[in-house]
């Protein structure tokens, strides 16, 4: 059984992992933002921009909420939160599947290469699973 102070430090030092991985993937996307733009690809840097920015902004909210939880002594991770997850997760799963199917119609006739399909898709999920984590977390599981 783990005991309070046992269980701060845990989720402090899950709160420093989660922010150190935010930074790594956020640099990695603008530095192949960047590159993709100096190949003379815009569409492809712009989409990249847009999945670093998004990231971004998720991050800093997950981070401004994990550390207001952890002053006011609550978990990071309790039963709610993670329903909330498990919900937001599934139906992004879900609605997901079908953003592929229309991005997979729509390759053929709007996009240029597979790449600019795959980073529209990429980008479709990580917002579909925000606006779902967003709705689930504010309505009552």
């Amino acid at each position: 059984m783990k005991t309070k102070i046992n269980a701060e430090s845990v989720d402090k030092i899950r709160m420093v992992a989660i922010i150190i991985l935010s930074l790594f993937v956020i640099a990695t996307g603008t530095l192949w933002s960047l590159n993709t733009f100096a190949k003379g690809d815009i569409a492809g840097a712009v989409t990249g921009g847009l999945i670093a920015i998004t990231i971004l902004v998720f991050a800093i909210f997950v981070y401004i909420r994990g550390n207001k939880d952890l002053r006011e002594g609550f978990p990071l991770k309790d039963e709610r939160s993670e329903r909330v997850l498990e919900k937001a997760s599934s139906k992004a799963f879900y609605v997901s599947l079908y953003l592929l199917l229309a991005v997979g119609f729509l390759s053929s006739i709007k996009f240029r290469d597979v790449s600019q399909a795959i980073n529209l898709a990429m980008g479709g999920m990580a917002i579909l699973f925000a606006v779902f984590w967003a709705y689930y977390n504010r309505k009552e599981i």
